[in-house]
């Protein structure tokens, strides 16, 4: 939808007002024409763009009515994304157990999905959460298998990525 894609290109220049509105927008003619998955991931986008602001709680609200819709539409794929977003949104809001938590859950589901992308971002969310607890061993264990899917899908960004997260 090319008004999604305007929030984003908003949402990359700082520009959030306008960010949220075009993203509400979509919200409300996803709702407006029954697609419950394009309102879930408008829902995600705003929750993007209220990370971006620094605004947590509405963050994790959007994030939370994401997830609540994908599974109701019993969509693993999308649950797993709003976990990913859920995890994001309290890692900047520093409560890295939570974080954990819900990138555990994107673990989870990565494996039943057998989808390696989502098991890539999963393993980098943890990574991420366990270096800023501290668990540097456990964060390194994470960003490895996080560089051998990389390596395995042969996606050179995600093993720079991958790499960078272990220093290397």
């Amino acid at each position: 939808m090319a008004l999604s894609s305007l929030g984003h290109v908003y949402t990359a220049i700082g520009d959030y007002p306008n960010a949220l509105a075009s993203h509400k927008q979509c919200v409300l003619l996803a709702k407006q024409s029954k697609d419950r998955l394009s309102e879930a991931r408008e829902l995600g986008n705003m929750g993007a763009v209220y990370i971006a602001m620094g605004d947590f709680d509405h963050a994790v609200q959007c994030h939370e009515q994401h997830l609540a819709i994908a599974k109701a539409l019993e969509n693993k794929r999308e649950e797993a994304r709003a976990y990913s977003n859920l995890g994001s949104a309290y890692h900047y809001h520093r409560n890295f157990d939570k974080a954990m938590s819900y990138h555990t859950h994107v673990l989870e589901l990565s494996q039943e999905l057998e989808e390696q992308s989502i098991e890539m971002r999963a393993y980098a969310g943890l990574g991420h959460a366990a270096r800023c607890m501290q668990d540097l061993e456990r964060a390194k264990r994470y960003h490895e298998q996080q560089l051998a899917i990389a390596e395995s899908l042969k996606d050179r960004a995600a093993e720079g990525r991958a790499s960078s997260n272990l220093g290397m």
